[in-house]
């Protein structure tokens, strides 16, 4: 198990703040700042990728239609 982004489902994960606040994590692929991340196997990883690429191709098909 490997400790991935809830938003993109990349590994590139740093921490932002830690200690008495707790642990921030900074994903260096999306942006996604926040404490959750996800602990998956493959096959959870690739799902998320997929389900973002997949997001993030109708949010740009919604900008080239002037919604």
């Amino acid at each position: 198990m490997v400790e991935v982004c809830p938003v993109c489902g990349s590994s590139e994960l740093y921490y932002e703040t830690g200690g008495y606040v707790g642990k921030v994590y900074h994903c260096k692929d999306c942006n996604y700042v926040g404490a959750l991340v996800v602990e998956a196997d493959d096959e959870m990883i690739k799902a998320i990728k997929e389900e973002f690429k997949r997001e993030k191709g109708e949010k740009s098909e919604k900008g080239k239609k002037g919604e």
